[in-house]
């Protein structure tokens, strides 16, 4: 027991005697006592006190004041042993105190403990393994970054041994010890030793924990780690029974040391639901913390998903994640999650009586640095441009000089791993290096601090260009010679480099230039709307800088991606034609031939996409003659495949049907390698298989258009997954599944469909999903839902300039209004849709619209009929009637007996119920001849039905003429 004044003090079993008899006493008065006693006759700040007695609380001056005179009042007599010292604390004098209990040769068997979380969050499972380890080892050192926790663990492991095997514990502090005469004085003071500088030595310390088995902990020895490496070598030589735990950023390398690195707390999944995120030991800590101060912090789903992202960004440390729960009572929850990218700013104000370096992240990553030599600091900080993983080549190509030598950056980098700045991971025999967040923040600042920023910028930029230029960059397919991992660990590099370059500070033609070889990489990697988004800032970026800042190649890449990506992204159609136009100028200039045909095929495509097919058919045919003159064969088939796409959305369904089969088998022939330098986002083979199978469906056959359909999915391989599989299942899979009444199959589609668009963020196909939801859903008898979806996706896919096989979602979205009683609105949807087609040459669904504006008419004319204005009726019927007359001549003109089917079916329904069953008759019988009748559609359900209903009215009327011919001649 220890003597303070008159009383005896245990602070292991908390107890106090006074003449020998036991003194009751308030645990947060024991607290203080013990943290005024450990303080070894320091000064201890009022606010250090309440931090370490009242953790994470907010508590009043006046309370702490009480216990000070409640402790004062036990002195008795020696109440002047706690001082106040005005305006900064208190002390307990040291001069007065004294060790009761014998002692063997000097050591004070008390060995006091520092304050530590009585809970430890997540590492339970650790100290296990640490006191079994203690059992195996006689050192055994705890090593892992700054702020990971190695001091509490050890504390607590301390504790656990001493509970269980009731061996004396010495903790020795070392981070104000500096040289090896002062730790040999801090261990001696720890263990209570007296002795003379002459006598104090490693031999005499050996000989005082040789007495009896102990454990010595030794926290915070990086910076003294040869010394500690020595005296602990010599040390356990000499006290067998002696058990060292140390706790250092780096191993000691010694024979009898045991090496447990400490990993960062579990973090969760940026995917994980709420149930599985409170599983996670890091957020555990977060909210441990944060509800001490505010105990409404992470109250529902989305805020605890916040803390998640949290802690998976802070990377699981567990000194970060505490300080950034500390600024939750004054930020809350979101508030922090949004001003991560300022960690080092943000991340401060830790426990008053932490250490210093553990006051602030960055004072934690102050300690590292100053260990490191000037070599080592200063490739540290030319590390932090990579976001990702490295390799070594990264490392002397952008953070070394020409002077370095090779050794020296082995050595180097071998440091920053020891003193766990830098991780090191094996991929087969390839070694990838690595930076956590916080440690890539604090190097970035320090490399603004030495003036080096943009230069090793630059070097950096230069750097990923070379690796996408020689298509080390890939993402849909791996280099040949690198791992599975190496292409994504770039490209996040290339991206967090993007990103500096356009922030305050950055250097934006850096940025234009790295933007311009990383678009083909998004491209091919099927990431159109981040490809989107960068090729959008670097043109805005480009435009705004001198000309000739970068070369033509540059500016092509960045006009051709953003113009591409607009028909996914969601942007304004109007936008591609001129960027497609300023591609092909700099590629004739460039005499850049491969830039001229994706020019050619990008403005045709952008024409398609607006439904302007006169222009489809200027640049399907420039393109053809491009490609005649100096292409490939496989660019002369492509040619010819634009021409009858062309021909088909004007209406020409035979004549394009011809040319697809024959252009897709000479493609099929040719083989998937032909794309080369086009870059085409959809695959060629696929876009038409696709436009093929809606032609099949309109020229009578739904289950071979189907087969189509289903050929074409199947085709779609993993590399080349989107926007090809998007596109196909949004303008055929789906549309024709739904129109040949498989809506089984729709469903599957079209759930596939919106999962791929909502994963990929491809707004133009998401709003063309929700139209094809809403078709689903008026098929399925919920015709004031489904129009409430198709109106509001209609409008978004309209207000950016999209019609692309957009007649069809008009013409239902008309008839589903006219059926619903909104007849006015109906019309002038028709009418505005009939006058764009008819202008810009789309004729392809131009019969169902005149269908839909005769099925309109006469619904009018029920209506009037309905309230008994005869005359107004009979002129919108009769208008109704050439509406539909017009829908059934069109089709036959176009080779599309399916869209006439639908026009006839609606004008046999009419004539049905006016009497004219002849009429109806001989119109559904002459479809019948050019449409599959064993198909199981529902248009040739109803077809075979009415066939079947005016063959029997007729066979009856026939009858009923018959008898009445005969009762005339009996009668005659």
């Amino acid at each position: 027991m220890i003597q303070i004044g008159t009383l005896l003090v245990n602070f292991e079993q908390r107890e106090i005697r006074q003449q020998g008899r036991p003194v009751r006493i308030g645990a947060r008065a024991f607290d203080i006592l013990e943290v005024l006693y450990r303080a070894e006759g320091g000064i201890v700040s009022k606010d250090a006190i309440m931090d370490a007695v009242w953790p994470g609380s907010i508590v009043e001056e006046n309370r702490l004041q009480v216990h000070i005179a409640a402790l004062r009042k036990l002195f008795g007599a020696d109440r002047e042993l706690i001082k106040t010292v005005p305006g900064r604390g208190y002390l307990l004098v040291s001069e007065n105190r004294q060790a009761h209990a014998p002692e063997r040769h000097g050591v004070s068997p008390s060995g006091g403990l520092p304050a530590c979380s009585a809970t430890l969050v997540g590492r339970h499972i650790e100290v296990a393994q640490i006191i079994d380890r203690l059992g195996q080892a006689s050192v055994v050192t705890l090593v892992g970054a700054g702020g990971i926790g190695k001091t509490c663990l050890a504390v607590h492991v301390a504790r656990e041994m001493r509970e269980r095997f009731g061996e004396p514990v010495y903790f020795v502090e070392l981070a104000k010890a500096s040289t090896r005469e002062a730790v040999l004085k801090t261990l001696a003071g720890a263990l209570r030793i007296d002795a003379c500088d002459d006598y104090l030595s490693q031999e005499r310390l050996a000989d005082v924990l040789a007495a009896a088995p102990c454990l010595l902990v030794l926290d915070n020895a990086e910076h003294v780690i040869d010394v500690i490496a020595t005296l602990v070598e010599a040390l356990t030589a000499r006290a067998h029974a002696l058990r060292v735990l140390v706790t250092s950023r780096e191993p000691l390398h010694i024979w009898a040391e045991s090496v447990f690195r400490i990993e960062p707390l579990a973090v969760p999944a940026s995917d994980s639901p709420a149930s599985a995120i409170l599983a996670h030991s890091a957020v555990e800590l977060f909210l441990s913390r944060a509800k001490s101060a505010a105990p409404e912090c992470a109250a529902d789903e989305d805020a605890l998903r916040l803390v998640g992202e949290i802690c998976r960004r802070l990377e699981g440390l567990p000194l970060a994640i505490e300080l950034a729960a500390a600024r939750v009572a004054t930020l809350g929850v979101e508030g922090v999650a949004s001003r991560l990218d300022d960690r080092l700013n943000l991340l401060t104000g830790g426990l008053r009586s932490a250490l210093p370096r553990h006051q602030t992240l960055r004072a934690t990553f102050d300690w590292s640095y100053a260990l490191l030599d000037g070599t080592s600091r200063m490739l540290f900080r030319r590390l932090g441009f990579f976001a990702g993983a490295f390799t070594f080549d990264a490392v002397c190509t952008v953070a070394t000089e020409p002077d370095m030598p090779i050794a020296g950056v082995i050595s180097s980098l071998s440091e920053l791993a020891t003193k766990s700045l830098l991780s090191v991971e094996f991929c087969g025999a390839i070694a990838q290096y690595r930076l956590t967040e916080s440690t890539r923040a604090y190097a970035m600042e320090k490399l603004r601090d030495e003036g080096e920023l943009q230069r090793i910028a630059s070097r950096h930029m230069q750097y990923l260009q070379e690796r996408i230029e020689h298509g080390r960059l890939p993402v849909g397919e791996i280099a040949q010679g690198l791992p599975a991992t190496e292409p994504r660990l770039a490209l996040d590099d290339a991206r967090a480099a993007f990103e500096w370059a356009f922030s305050p500070g950055g250097n934006p033609a850096l940025g234009v230039a790295l933007a311009g070889s990383l678009v083909g990489t998004l491209m091919h990697g099927s990431l159109l709307h981040e490809c989107h988004e960068r090729s959008g800032r670097a043109l805005a970026a480009l435009d705004a800088l001198p000309r000739g800042s970068v070369d033509s190649l540059c500016e092509m890449r960045l006009c051709s991606a953003y113009a591409s990506t607009l028909l996914h992204a969601g942007g304004p159609m109007h936008e591609a034609g001129p960027l497609w136009k300023r591609v092909l100028v700099l590629a004739r200039e460039a005499r850049d031939e491969a830039f001229e045909a994706r020019a050619l095929w990008g403005a045709w495509n952008s024409t398609l996409a607006r439904s302007d097919i006169h222009a489809s058919f200027r640049f399907a045919t420039r393109f053809q003659a491009f490609a005649e003159r100096c292409g490939t064969p496989w660019q002369q088939v492509l040619g010819a495949e634009m021409i009858a796409v062309s021909l088909h959305c004007f209406g020409e369904h035979e004549q394009a049907r011809v040319r697809l089969e024959r252009a897709i088998a000479a493609l099929t022939e040719l083989g998937p390698a032909a794309p080369g330098p086009i870059g085409l986002p959809v695959d060629p083979f696929n876009f038409g298989n696709g436009t093929l199978a809606r032609i099949v469906w309109m020229q009578g056959h739904p289950e071979q258009a189907m087969q189509l359909v289903e050929n074409v999915v199947n085709s779609i391989r993993p590399d080349m997954l989107e926007p090809s599989l998007s596109h196909v299942l949004a303008v055929a899979a789906v549309p024709i599944a739904l129109y040949s009444g498989e809506l089984e199959a729709a469903s599957r589609y079209l759930a596939v469909l919106q999962s791929q668009v909502a994963l990929n963020r491809f707004e133009i196909w998401q709003a063309y999903a929700e139209c094809h939801a809403a078709h689903l859903d008026i098929l399925q008898g919920h015709p004031h839902a489904g129009l409430a979806k198709l109106e509001a996706a209609l409008q978004r896919l309209m207000s950016c300039g999209f019609r692309r096989v957009l007649t069809p979602m008009i013409t239902l979205c008309a008839e589903t209004l006219a059926r619903t009683g909104r007849i006015a609105e109906a019309r002038m949807r028709l009418d505005e849709a009939l006058e764009y087609c008819e202008a810009h040459g789309e004729h392809f669904f131009i019969a169902e619209l005149q269908r839909v504006l005769g099925v309109t008419a006469l619904e009018q004319a029920r209506v009037l009929q309905s309230g008994r204005r005869a005359a107004m009726a009979d002129e919108f019927e009769t208008e109704g009637r050439r509406h539909l007359l017009d829908a059934i001549q069109t089709s036959r003109e176009q080779h599309a007996p399916m869209l006439e089917l639908r026009a006839v079916l609606n004008f046999a329904d009419h004539l049905l119920e006016r009497g004219e069953t002849s009429r109806a008759a001989s119109l559904l019988a002459d479809v019948s001849t050019r449409i599959d009748m064993q198909s199981n559609a529902p248009d040739i359900r109803r077809l075979a039905q009415l066939l079947h209903e005016t063959c029997a009215v007729r066979q009856a009327h026939d009858l009923d003429a018959d008898s009445g011919q005969a009762v005339m001649a009996n009668g005659i």
